[in-house]
């Protein structure tokens, strides 16, 4: 028993400290090798060429046909040249250029991509128009449909006779219960 308790403890030991060790191992430089030709990297005075700075979302990503949805991203355009357009065949924008918001049309269910163009970039994420809920087209019947009786709900003047009679008997014995107890 004790053996095994330790090599268990061995075990856990090895499988918690060798992930550590051998990125330990591994040399934090890569090596370079000299190219032919040099490679340079353009120079933007505006910092890095990605133009996207948040990608795009869409909240909820399911809504019915007529739900109004939100829109969040960032773009960072590099001038009046580069435009910002969000597209999809599912959403309309009730304000031409006003991507914040966003009206679910009326298209068949199912899913679609929602892509914002920043500039040269794009940022698509999916959507899905979920299907409307439809309205009962036969108005129901009968007593299984509407939960009713086919005859009268009462049970008639017997069955409330019936019950009269039964109360009676409970209450008389409930009597002679309690005069028993007295004495």
């Amino acid at each position: 028993m004790k053996n095994t308790v330790v090599v268990a403890g061995a075990v856990a030991a090895f499988a918690i400290l060798a992930p550590g060790a051998a990125l330990a191992a591994t040399p934090t430089t890569t090596p370079t090798t000299p190219s032919a030709t040099p490679t340079t990297q353009p120079e933007y005075p505006e910092g890095p060429l990605t133009r996207i700075t948040r990608l795009l979302t869409v909240a909820p990503a399911k809504a019915l046909p007529g739900a109004h949805v939100k829109l969040d991203f960032a773009c960072r355009t590099r001038g009046p040249e580069e435009e910002v357009v969000v597209q999809s065949a599912a959403l309309v924008f009730p304000k031409p250029g006003n991507y914040a918001a966003a009206e679910v049309q009326d298209v068949k269910p199912g899913k679609y991509r929602v892509t914002l163009h920043c500039g040269p970039e794009t940022s698509t994420v999916p959507f899905e128009v979920l299907p409307a809920k439809k309205q009962v087209a036969k108005v129901p019947s009968g007593a299984p449909q509407t939960g009713g009786t086919d005859g009268p709900a009462d049970g008639g003047p017997a069955a409330a006779a019936a019950a009269m009679g039964v109360l009676a008997v409970g209450a008389g014995g409930l009597v002679l219960a309690r005069r028993v107890r007295r004495r």
